[in-house]
């Protein structure tokens, strides 16, 4: 018992060496794409709450970012458009209708995108039936670059449309897909194709609450599969990233 806390302790002080020195690499890494609360919140109900796989929500973040940045509290259109979504004049008014109706704030992330699921859902021919279009799309790349488009072109439907959903696919598959992609194998919690202690490093901090994963990620983490992600699982990991596991004994 003794071993294996001091072992535990070990790892604790070893992980937190890797964060220090893995620090300027996450930097240089967060700059390409927003990844910040309020995207992964929005990422987070677009793929639990409303049920899309990753590429979907890929190709919606980069939509909403092109359309308001990520302000829920972005005005625009003269004060005739607000949110996440830019709504506009009617759907606004829409917006201010639901959020007051069902408990929520207009003027809040949470309010909007329940507004959002209920547009796509009960409102469909106001959205461009753009919710069928996006539920099956391929858990790839491409399903992120399709996406995009079809969100921009039939949901969002700016000026210059056809240009705009093409530079929004774009975005949303070179951009968005690398960060936010939910394709995991046992072990791989950060989807680089490795398991090492960096994949340790996450599991750790979320064991600890200074992280978040996904429920995917969750899957990835729970390498012994008994429904908990906590520090024997970081130590596993870090086991077999150096040698001293083998990940076959996991899957």
């Amino acid at each position: 018992m003794h071993t294996k806390n001091y072992i535990k302790k070990a790892l604790i002080c070893l992980l937190a060496v890797i964060t220090v020195l893995s620090s300027t690499a996450v930097v240089a890494f967060a700059a390409s794409v927003p990844t910040n609360k309020t995207v992964q919140t929005i990422f987070d109900f677009l793929v639990d709450e409303m049920g899309l796989n990753s590429a979907a929500a890929c190709g919606v973040l980069a939509n909403i970012e092109k359309e308001s940045n990520f302000n829920p509290n972005l005005y625009g259109d003269n004060g005739s458009s607000y949110g996440i979504c830019q709504w506009h004049n009617g759907r606004f008014d829409n917006l201010k209708s639901f959020c007051a109706k069902n408990g929520y704030s207009w003027k809040t992330l949470e309010g909007q995108l329940y507004f959002l699921k209920y547009e796509l859902e009960k409102q469909a021919s106001t959205t461009g039936y753009i919710l069928d279009k996006i539920e099956d799309v391929p858990n790839s790349a491409q399903g992120a670059y399709q996406t995009a488009y079809d969100w921009c072109y039939y949901f969002e439907r700016p000026a210059n449309k056809v240009a705009k959903s093409e530079a929004r696919g774009t975005r949303a598959q070179e951009d968005y897909w690398p960060v936010y992609k939910l394709v995991y194998n046992v072990g791989d919690v950060n989807s680089d194709t490795k398991i090492n202690s960096t994949d340790a490093l996450k599991v750790l901090e979320y064991a600890v609450g200074k992280a978040k994963l996904n429920k995917s990620q969750l899957k990835a983490a729970d390498i012994d599969k008994n429904g908990q992600v906590n520090s024997q699982d970081a130590y596993i990991i870090l086991s077999i990233s150096s040698g001293k596991a083998n990940i076959n004994s996991y899957k």
